[in-house]
Protein backbone atom coordinates (compact mmCIF):
# COMPACT_ATOMS: atom_id res chain seq x y z
CA UNK A 1 0.00 0.00 0.00
CA UNK A 2 1.31 3.02 -1.02
CA UNK A 3 1.58 6.41 1.15
CA UNK A 4 0.01 9.76 0.77
CA UNK A 5 3.40 11.10 -0.52
CA UNK A 6 3.65 8.35 -2.96
CA UNK A 7 0.20 8.42 -4.35
CA UNK A 8 0.61 12.23 -4.72
CA UNK A 9 4.37 11.80 -7.03
CA UNK A 10 2.05 8.99 -8.81
CA UNK A 11 -1.15 11.12 -9.41
CA UNK A 12 1.36 14.24 -10.24
CA UNK A 13 3.05 11.61 -12.94
CA UNK A 14 -0.12 10.71 -14.65
CA UNK A 15 -1.54 14.42 -15.20
CA UNK A 16 1.73 15.56 -15.87
CA UNK A 17 2.17 13.07 -18.58
CA UNK A 18 -1.65 13.52 -19.80
CA UNK A 19 -1.75 16.88 -19.80
CA UNK A 20 2.24 17.70 -21.26
CA UNK A 21 2.87 14.78 -23.35
CA UNK A 22 5.92 14.29 -21.02
CA UNK A 23 7.39 13.50 -17.64
CA UNK A 24 8.21 15.91 -14.88
CA UNK A 25 11.90 16.80 -14.46
CA UNK A 26 13.03 16.14 -10.94
CA UNK A 27 13.22 19.44 -9.81
CA UNK A 28 9.27 20.18 -11.18
CA UNK A 29 8.77 16.73 -8.94
CA UNK A 30 10.02 18.63 -6.01
CA UNK A 31 8.52 22.04 -7.00
CA UNK A 32 5.02 20.46 -7.47
CA UNK A 33 5.39 18.50 -3.86
CA UNK A 34 7.25 20.91 -2.17
CA UNK A 35 9.74 17.94 -0.69
CA UNK A 36 13.21 17.91 -1.38
CA UNK A 37 15.11 15.55 -3.95
CA UNK A 38 15.99 12.94 -1.70
CA UNK A 39 12.30 12.39 -0.89
CA UNK A 40 11.58 12.60 -4.65
CA UNK A 41 14.00 9.79 -4.97
CA UNK A 42 12.66 7.29 -2.35
CA UNK A 43 9.29 8.02 -3.81
CA UNK A 44 9.89 6.85 -6.99
CA UNK A 45 12.07 4.05 -5.80
CA UNK A 46 9.07 2.85 -3.78
CA UNK A 47 6.65 3.50 -6.89
CA UNK A 48 9.05 1.14 -8.59
CA UNK A 49 9.68 -1.42 -6.00
CA UNK A 50 5.77 -1.69 -6.14
CA UNK A 51 5.50 -2.23 -9.90
CA UNK A 52 3.29 1.38 -10.45
CA UNK A 53 6.35 2.32 -12.71
CA UNK A 54 8.87 1.40 -14.87
CA UNK A 55 11.84 2.94 -14.54
CA UNK A 56 15.02 2.34 -16.39
CA UNK A 57 17.71 4.68 -16.62
CA UNK A 58 18.23 6.61 -13.27
CA UNK A 59 19.71 9.42 -14.57
CA UNK A 60 16.80 10.30 -16.92
CA UNK A 61 12.87 11.05 -15.47
CA UNK A 62 12.15 10.01 -19.19
CA UNK A 63 10.20 6.61 -16.96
Amino acid sequence: MLSDYQRKVLRILYNYKGGRRRFPTIHELTVKTGKYKPDVMVALDALVAAEYIHWDDKSDTAL
